[in-house]
């Protein structure tokens, strides 16, 4: 596996990723389509990894800045099939490191209610608090 930065080439195999995601989430309900056609790489992150296997892009990552000691993951994603590989918790530690490096102290993740109930989504949730108090 390696994790790299996105590149705009990456573009079209993300978005095809997320929205198998977001469809298998949202059972085809607008919520889930609005969010894809919303899908864009923001200029304001000031990190945004992708893991790759083999050439194909698996997942995804970002960090936003909130304010000045407090980021916010963004675009947490895995390839259907790829789950339980460690490719999130890869992700997680290249982007608590660069929180670390470079000294932010706070790291907020918002996720949708119904993705909760995704056992494998939850037992990354709880190496990320692991993680993400590491940064104090």
């Amino acid at each position: 596996m390696k994790i790299r930065e996105y590149k705009n080439s990456d573009r079209d195999e993300v978005k095809e990723m997320v929205g198998e995601i977001l469809a298998e989430i949202f059972n085809g309900e607008p919520s889930g389509f609005k969010l894809l056609k919303e899908f864009r790489v923001r200029k304001d992150y000031l990190l945004f990894l992708v893991a790759e296997i083999d050439g194909k892009v698996v997942g995804t990552m970002a960090l936003k800045k909130i304010k000045n000691n407090v980021v916010q993951l963004k675009r947490m994603y895995v390839r259907k099939g790829y789950e339980g590989r460690g490719i999130a918790k890869k992700l997680i530690e290249e982007i608590t490191n660069f929180a670390k490096k470079n000294n932010y102290k706070k790291m907020i993740l918002n996720i949708y209610r119904r993705w909760k109930t995704r056992t494998i989504f939850l037992k990354k949730m709880v190496l990320l608090r692991r993680l993400a108090r590491t940064l104090n």
